[in-house]
């Protein structure tokens, strides 16, 4: 046979076990095994370049010789020799030593052991050093094919980096998805809907309609009242389930911030932007972007939404190339659309886009026959958090919740049971004294109040209500069912000064 014919077919091997092992070890033993079949090579390893640590790692070893097991792993590679490393490997070409102490450059590159007749190349992927090929042997009459055997060698070294990069990304994903659903507490992520049977019948009907389609969602629904929850399920039950479930607070995002936010910038874009940063679209690319309280977004930041749900591009701010991004949209708010569209207030061609599909979720006053299963879940889930064990309410108990309004809806009626075992020091729930009922403080329910030209008014009786406090469990944001820096928000747009509403008590 040929000298270049058997080059031809070596080759050949060496990239199908390349293409059919991801992990260098695999790949290392696989390849060492058909070369010696043509080659007299007597070993072979694997070194990886750890920039970060500055130093030569071996990751896989090739041959019978039990030495091999004995050399060391790790060979660090002072500052100064740095520069000499790289320059070696820029020029991309074999070294061969008859002894590995006939040079510096060897000892740099190679463990301490290693003796006789090699041959070392730099495994260079992209531009970048990736790590070092050493063949054992007399191989100088084959200098050439162990010249080509470094791309293959490369390529494998560079799959393996990629594997376990992967399997890192899969580890922290796990974990935060634990350390998630620990702080729920609950067992997995699509449990059941607590009502999904009653009083969101209707709804989770329509879910099930929508969630296996890409069709943008509106969901519609009062403050508190599970939005996000329903926006969840509509995730779970799609295609895109094992994609990103990413969550916008629109409404508490700071107006100059919001492009910023949505479709990240660029390095030096603005005072600040140290660093180039990828936005909400971008991070839940593949995934579902929930956009809660959209209707607080600002009419340029509506506009630059409008071309992202038309053809599903847009700018970094900075930036100058456009980026493409596979996302569905599900909105939520608790505003009127319509009048706000009427008014000016909301773009009605952006009205169009989002809301092909709206869905109305009933508040908890509309659906008060789910009030005792949601306090046995709220209470069961309280206890155990807060003192290892779960908590029961108390029949009295039971009707008094029944019995209140509940203008915080289940947001509120979470929040007054864990208020509730706190109260009890674990023992009991203190449904009464966390409702507030014969204190100074009475916590009394805030109107509901209709119609979008009323917005002000609610706000208004709230910190009435709660003098000018806006924050804590007799704050004005709860009272609306709200985050404080929803509120706050809310309060610029219309602009309400809390202060107004202070008083020496409060």
């Amino acid at each position: 046979m040929t000298r270049p014919a058997l080059h031809s077919d070596l080759l050949v091997d060496v990239w199908r076990e390349v293409c059919r092992h991801l992990e260098i070890e695999e790949a290392t033993a696989e390849l060492q095994r058909r070369l010696a079949e043509r080659l007299p090579i007597e070993w072979l390893l694997v070194r990886r370049w750890d920039v970060d640590r500055a130093r030569l790692e071996t990751v896989a070893t090739g041959g019978s010789a039990s030495w091999l097991a004995e050399l060391p792993v790790r060979t660090s590679v002072p500052s100064p020799r740095q520069e000499e490393l790289l320059a070696w490997a820029s020029r991309g070409v074999v070294q061969g030593w008859s002894s590995r102490e006939a040079t510096g450059l060897g000892r740099l590159l190679l463990p301490e052991g290693l003796l006789g007749p090699m041959r070392v190349g730099p495994l260079v992927y992209e531009g970048r050093l990736l790590g070092i090929l050493a063949l054992g042997g007399p191989l100088e009459p084959w200098r050439a094919m162990v010249q080509v055997l470094l791309e293959p060698f490369a390529v494998a070294l560079a799959n393996d980096q990629r594997l376990h990069e992967l399997y890192r990304l899969r580890e922290a994903a796990e974990g935060d998805r634990e350390a998630l659903l620990s702080r729920l507490d609950r067992q997995d992520v699509s449990e059941a809907i607590i009502g999904e049977g009653t009083g969101l019948r209707d709804v989770m009907q329509r879910v099930d309609q929508v969630a296996p389609t890409d069709a943008p969602v509106l969901i519609l629904g009062e403050t508190g009242s599970g939005k996000e929850v329903v926006a969840r399920a509509i995730h779970t039950r799609s295609r895109r389930s094992r994609g990103p479930f990413l969550r916008v607070n629109c409404g508490a995002i700071p107006t100059e911030l919001v492009d910023s936010e949505l479709f990240g910038h660029e390095k030096g874009s603005f005072t600040g932007a140290i660093a180039q940063r990828k936005g909400w679209f971008e991070r839940a690319d593949g995934g579902t972007l929930f956009l809660d309280e959209v209707a607080e977004l600002p009419a340029a930041a509506q506009v630059r939404l409008l071309r992202v749900l038309q053809d599903g591009s847009f700018q970094r701010v900075g930036g100058q190339d456009s980026h493409k991004v596979d996302v569905r949209i599900v909105a939520a708010t608790h505003r009127d659309m319509g009048t706000m569209v009427r008014t000016g207030g909301f773009r009605q061609d952006l009205w169009y886009r989002i809301s092909v599909f709206p869905i109305e979720l009933p508040s908890l006053r509309q659906r008060r026959d789910d009030v005792p299963a949601l306090v046995r879940h709220f209470s069961e889930r309280a206890g155990k958090r807060l003192y290892g064990r779960p908590l029961e309410a108390r029949p009295e108990d039971m009707a008094r919740l029944l019995g209140y309004p509940w203008p915080g809806n289940v947001r509120e009626l979470a929040a007054v049971v864990e208020r509730a075992a706190i109260l009890g020091n674990g023992r009991s729930l203190e449904i009464a004294a966390a409702l507030g009922v014969g204190s100074r403080q009475e916590f009394t329910e805030v109107p509901v109040i209709a119609g979008e030209g009323d917005e002000r008014a609610r706000v208004e009786a709230a910190l009435k209500r709660c003098r000018g406090r806006i924050e804590g469990p007799f704050g004005a944001a709860r009272a609306l069912g709200v985050n404080p820096h929803t509120l706050r928000s809310r309060m610029r747009r219309l602009g309400i000064d809390w202060a107004a509403f202070r008083t020496d008590s409060g």
